[in-house]
């Protein structure tokens, strides 16, 4: 009988390819997965299309918000779509996106926990806030006191800080950076990032945290055994990071022990991407591309196997890795039981009433941002499929 599997990191953000995320789940044997939101200029977010996917999943799918960063990007204060405040024009600052308020919403509507993209170099670099900014800061400590999870993107890989050493190799949002530790080409430095999200640890001490991609701490594992030492309520998930095949094979002793030790703190995860066409930041990935991802995933864990080196960089000095042929009693913790340990056994349920009200303060957000006509189309359209769904479970 096959194991047990969660995907505890998918990014959804096209309502009209449900049909492909759920063939995606059933042949790779997915029970339940876990759907991300992030942050993006032109639309806001993509909160509206992991609604939509809880509400057509129902207990196989739990789902992370992210915040609206709109005053922000747009100078407007009081971002409907986050707090439920007045929308406006004019000057607009931190205070005005109200992000304990998206907190408490994010809860009232039916949300699973948040997706936090802060730590991301370029996106930090673009929006000028900190993780450890003090409004930030009182935004955690509110998912913390509604027992909210929060998955925190953290730096990239460490090679990225010297792509010019990596000929044909340029991470996207980096072409203008001043390498070697940020600069005036305004990415903030690896250890600056690192810094920001043990500052978070510090100030938030109840809050559950789960660092993607190993914390893109792959190639120090014993830095990263320390942080896990220290901070009890810290998981790590396994979304490649397709940087940390190689790293891992190169220390695959050390691997493997560093699994074993923390079987219980590791979640599976494949960073699949459910795009739409016109989001160019990720590549768009079929069906096909999100399994093939997934299974080689398994593959690296799971057998001894020698496997393609799927990262660029890398590749040219280790073009395949060796799989770390893990213990199966540390795989069915990986694979499923830690997310059963972490998330409550059923996904947070969905209020109607809130999900239509926020879609709705949302599609004034977008006219308010001048959002594009086929943004704000999509959006109605998502609205009006939800409302039928619930309308049809009332009935």
């Amino acid at each position: 009988m096959p194991q047990s599997l969660i995907d505890s990191h998918i990014h959804f953000s096209s309502h009209d390819r449900l049909s492909e995320l759920q063939r995606y789940r059933r042949e790779i044997g997915a029970q339940k997965v876990c759907v991300l939101s992030l942050p993006v200029k032109p639309r806001i977010n993509f909160n509206p299309e992991i609604l939509f996917a809880k509400a057509h999943l129902g207990p196989e799918c739990y789902g992370l918000a992210s915040f609206d960063y709109s005053p922000l990007f747009f100078g407007m204060p009081g971002g409907d779509a986050g707090s439920g405040g007045e929308g406006g024009s004019g000057g607009a600052g931190v205070a005005d996106l109200d992000l304990p308020g998206q907190v408490e919403r994010f809860r009232q509507l039916g949300f699973d926990g948040l997706k936090i993209f802060l730590g991301k170099p370029s996106f930090q670099s673009q929006l000028g806030l900190k993780l450890n900014d003090p409004e930030v800061l009182t935004a955690l400590k509110s998912a913390e006191s509604l027992e909210m999870p929060v998955l925190i993107h953290i730096a990239d890989p460490l090679i990225f800080w010297s792509y010019k050493n990596v000929p044909g190799f340029i991470p996207p949002g980096w072409e203008q950076a001043v390498i070697n530790g940020g600069g005036s080409g305004g990415i903030p430095a690896y250890e600056e990032l690192q810094r920001q999200a043990v500052e978070v640890l510090q100030a938030c001490p109840d809050l559950t945290v789960i660092f993607p991609h190993l914390l893109s701490m792959g190639q120090d594992l014993s830095r990263l055994a320390r942080i896990l030492e220290k901070y009890p309520r810290v998981y790590l998930d396994l979304a490649p990071g397709l940087y940390f095949y190689y790293e891992l094979d190169r220390q695959r002793n050390e691997a493997r022990e560093f699994f074993a030790r923390f079987a219980k703190r590791i979640l599976f995860g494949t960073d699949a991407f459910w795009f739409p066409d016109w989001f160019s930041e990720f590549p768009r990935a079929s069906v096909e591309d999100n399994l093939k991802r997934g299974r080689h995933l398994l593959r690296f864990l799971e057998s001894q196997e020698k496997l393609d080196n799927p990262f660029v960089p890398t590749r040219r000095i280790q073009k395949q890795v060796q799989g770390l042929g893990l213990d199966p009693d540390i795989m069915r913790r990986i694979r499923a039981e830690n997310f059963l340990e972490l998330y409550p056994p059923a996904p947070q349920k969905l209020n109607p009433d809130a999900c239509l009200g926020y879609l709705d303060d949302f599609m004034e957000q977008l006219t308010a941002i001048q959002a594009e006509a086929g943004i704000v189309e999509t959006i109605a359209q998502l609205e009006q499929g939800m409302n039928d769904l619930f309308q049809g479970r009332a009935r």
